[in-house]
């Protein structure tokens, strides 16, 4: 009888998927600059987010708040019934973002996007991010090994993407999956052995609208 050999899955060095909440604590880790949270979306808040879709074109909600907050800030905001399921997502992500930074208030958007956010590969100027998109295309990075840092910003000479150089190969970019929770070390995360995570968001338009959540310091 042959023997089956186990397959060992590689995973780039500087980032951490995990499959429980409480491992996106290895973001302290410093040589991690992205930990992504694989989760499924339930049958409840999938059943919010079209509700949600279907009754609006596009909206841009912020706010800075405390995690308990939530709940009545959004039904104020969106001023109709209540989406029980999404409203317990938010809190959730928001209390897990608090409670990962010791935080009090966190800032908080969700919108509803026509447009594509933002278009260009960058590092985002703060200490740490947390993201969602709830439904639509997702937020894009690139691998430490597939990535000039040299053609951030300026160094793109105004050149789009897919022609600066910032990145050797277009079909190594990195996709996430709707519903999964990225935590996203930025530039102000000093003491770290690895920069932050160069990504972007997806084409959005009307024809390809996306729910997104972000998470920030308030």
């Amino acid at each position: 009888m042959t023997a089956l050999k186990r397959q060992e899955v590689e995973f780039p060095a500087n980032i951490n998927y995990v499959y429980e909440v409480y491992d996106l604590s290895s973001i302290y880790s410093e040589n991690i600059n992205l930990a992504l949270w694989r989760r499924n979306r339930s049958s409840a808040l999938l059943d919010d987010i079209v509700g949600l879709v279907n009754t609006h074109s596009s909206f841009a909600l912020r706010a800075v708040l405390k995690p308990s907050e939530v709940k009545e800030w959004l039904r104020a905001s969106l001023k109709q019934q209540a989406f029980t399921a999404l409203e317990k997502d938010m809190t959730f992500l928001a209390e897990v973002f608090a409670d990962l930074f010791d935080l009090t208030h966190v800032g908080l958007r969700l919108e509803l996007l026509d447009k594509t956010m933002c278009p260009r590969f960058h590092v985002d100027k703060l200490l740490c991010r947390l993201v969602t998109t709830y439904t639509g295309d997702t937020t894009q990075w690139l691998l430490e090994d597939n990535v000039n840092r040299d053609k951030l910003g300026a160094g793109a000479n105004g050149q789009p993407d897919e022609s600066s150089g910032i990145y050797w190969h277009e079909d190594a970019i990195q996709k996430a999956m709707p519903g999964d929770v990225l935590l996203m070390k930025g530039q102000g995360w000093t003491e770290s052995s690895v920069d932050g995570l160069v990504h972007r968001s997806p084409l959005a338009g009307p024809d390809n609208r996306r729910l997104f959540l972000g998470i920030d310091f308030a």
